[in-house]
């Protein structure tokens, strides 16, 4: 496990320090460790979509060479979806 070396200061109200608090006793924790985990675990959350992936450019051709075919179902899909559904039969 990393050291942690690095510091958050925050302010908070006395309602808002008390349910923290409240929580970490519920989980066996410290406040900090409550407070740092649902921070980082929030933080995750929220930069899951901003991901950035770098390619060369003959890596972006290949993929938006790929990205323009046409898809590719299996015989089983094909099979599947040429059968009437039982929602298309009237009752």
């Amino acid at each position: 496990m990393a050291s942690k070396t690095e510091r958050l200061s925050l302010r908070l109200t006395p309602e808002q320090d008390a349910v923290l608090r409240r929580a970490a006793d519920a989980r066996g924790e410290s406040a900090n460790d409550f407070v740092v985990r649902h921070a980082v675990e929030a933080a995750q959350i929220e930069l899951a979509d901003r991901r950035v992936f770098v390619a060369d450019d003959s890596a972006w051709d290949e993929l938006q060479e790929l990205l323009s075919r046409p898809p590719a179902l299996p015989p089983a899909m094909v099979k599947l979806l040429s059968n009437p559904s039982v929602l298309d039969h009237p009752n």
